[in-house]
């Protein structure tokens, strides 16, 4: 169609990308272009229908308020143009609008006939903000917990004070419990994030058995191969499977393992997640995570760090393919109970 005078206006309030609303004093819409019809959600004509009965009537009426009450306020109040941000929930999702208010005058610019709304999808920019905003939150509240496990540990070697391993364990996921709660108050961050569902069972347990015998392999080969090469690595007379190395800690171990992956994976890895981005986000948060996880065991050595660093980054590949928890619990166990009865701790 050729460009003319008389549709000028028309084409250009079609084909921008805001969505333009336009009302008349007494409420009446005069003019909801497509673009506008799509962010509020409404596939039939407007024109010549009052606001109140077409927007406000229905069940979403509710949960946009806050939209209501802006397009109620530029109406009404013809002293002022209005400007500000809400959220409004369609058909089609919940969307994030900023609106401005403007108005039209008669010919002669003294009386006021009309509103002109206008508003913009920042839908994605909102998203961008909380993402930067709690991510920030996020790195804050790990460096915070890591710092405080690290003084704690260093406050104890000052006072000549050696706590065993199990309850340094307990202090570190008493902390990771912290965290979680903290992130979860303050953040976006859900239940629903973190991989406790099964989508598919084959494809979770089949590789982690694998997986699991061929380290139970590797760890018994790896004993044949010390005791050769450094025979006092292990402690001298202690048989080669040592069932005495047993202690109660092994009772509560599955319990133990199972918390140890929900708050290494489904709370530090997937929010390290959200703070990472680009094409090696996913790398980033398995290794970040593992080298925090391996770093708070730092009560137990510099070998047992490698160690722990070395599994929870293959268990972070893992569950960054899989997308649950329970596989990986069978490998972080049993590899564990091999480890301690062939006095690798």
């Amino acid at each position: 169609m050729e460009l003319t005078k008389n549709n000028i206006v028309p084409r250009i309030l079609r084909d921008m990308n805001d969505g333009v609303l336009v009302l008349d004093p007494q409420g009446t819409i005069l003019f909801l272009n497509e673009k506008g019809r799509a962010m509020l959600g409404r596939a039939d004509a407007a024109e010549g229908k009052k606001y109140s009965l077409l927007m406000m009537d229905d069940d979403a009426a509710a949960a946009n308020d806050g939209f209501h009450q802006f397009v109620l306020d530029a109406v009404y109040d013809k002293e002022h143009s209005h400007s500000g941000e809400v959220t409004y929930q369609a058909g089609n999702g919940k969307k994030r609008l900023h609106l401005t208010s403007s108005f039209l005058c008669s010919e002669d610019g003294k009386e006021k006939t009309g509103v002109v709304l206008v508003m913009n999808d920042i839908t994605e920019i909102a998203l961008l903000h909380q993402k930067r905003r709690e991510s920030s939150i996020i790195f804050a509240v790990l460096m915070i917990c890591v710092c405080s496990y690290l003084f704690l540990w260093s406050f104890l070697r000052y006072i000549n004070i050696n706590p065993p391993g199990q309850v340094m364990n307990l202090v570190i996921e008493g902390i990771s419990i912290l965290m979680f709660i903290v992130i979860l108050k303050l953040t976006s961050f859900s239940i629903h994030d973190i991989g406790l569902r099964i989508e598919n069972a084959r494809a979770t347990f089949v590789p982690d058995l694998l997986i699991t015998a061929a380290g139970t392999v590797l760890l018994v080969l790896g004993k044949v191969g010390i005791q050769r090469l450094a025979p006092g690595f292990f402690p001298e007379g202690a048989p080669f499977w040592d069932w005495s190395a047993g202690t109660f800690a092994d009772v509560v171990y599955p319990f133990t393992v199972v918390l140890q992956e929900f708050l290494a994976r489904g709370v530090m890895q997937e929010n390290l997640l959200r703070i990472f981005t680009g094409k090696y986000a996913g790398f980033l948060s398995i290794f970040v995570s593992a080298l925090v996880f391996g770093v708070l065991h730092i009560a137990y050595g510099l070998p047992y760090m490698l160690g722990s660093f070395t599994l929870l980054g293959a268990l972070g590949v893992l569950y960054h393919k899989q997308g649950n928890i329970w596989g990986l619990c069978i490998v972080h166990y049993v590899l564990g109970e091999v480890a301690t009865f062939l006095r690798y701790f």
